[in-house]
């Protein structure tokens, strides 16, 4: 009986250490603010959290077919969004969104100029978190890259010294959603 409990015990332990291999993708938990020490800086979003940021990261969980109400409250169900989110993009499914999962998500949503989706929608309220600094209008979030969202992502990435562009790059979503930004 004992020598069958400790058969089980070393079986379910390499089948963690195995599975922990292949699934802790590049830190143990999300939490970290960057990728690498020069690297730019994500803020950390976990269960309980309320903010534009949290809504923003649901938008971008919608558009990858990852489908989550967006309330801005980062509750059970974003989070079990954000861990299927990380399973499927080889990261260690946590649950928090840190450096490691807004990187993958910001380069998995470069959208243009005539884009229509949820990418579209996250872009939307990440810029009208900046309306009072650059001084664009509010946007509706309508998903849909036209002229009014061209004009508000261009007055930021002037206000911002981005190059200004139809698209949206990886640095400019970090721009829109890091620490420092007012949507959190």
């Amino acid at each position: 009986m004992n020598v069958k409990r400790l058969a089980v015990i070393g079986l379910t332990t390499a089948a963690v250490v195995a599975g922990g291999a292949t699934l802790a993708g590049p830190a143990s938990a999300d939490t970290a603010t960057r990728t690498s020490p020069s690297g730019p800086t994500w803020p950390v979003l976990q269960r309980g959290q309320t903010s534009e940021h949290v809504r923003t990261v649901q938008w971008l969980l919608n558009c990858k077919n990852i489908k989550v109400d967006v309330p801005s409250h980062f509750g059970p169900k974003t989070q079990a969004a954000v861990q299927t989110y990380q399973s499927r993009y080889g990261l260690k499914p946590d649950g928090n969104v840190g450096a490691y999962t807004w990187t993958s998500m910001t380069s998995r949503a470069q959208v243009r100029y005539n884009d229509r989706n949820d990418c579209v929608k996250a872009l939307q309220v990440a810029l009208n978190a900046f309306r009072h600094s650059t001084g664009a209008d509010d946007l509706p979030v309508t998903g849909y890259f036209g002229p009014k969202t061209r004009t508000s992502l261009n007055k930021f990435q002037k206000t911002f010294y981005l190059p200004v562009q139809d698209y949206v790059t990886v640095a400019a979503w970090n721009r829109l959603t890091g620490p420092e930004s007012p949507g959190e």
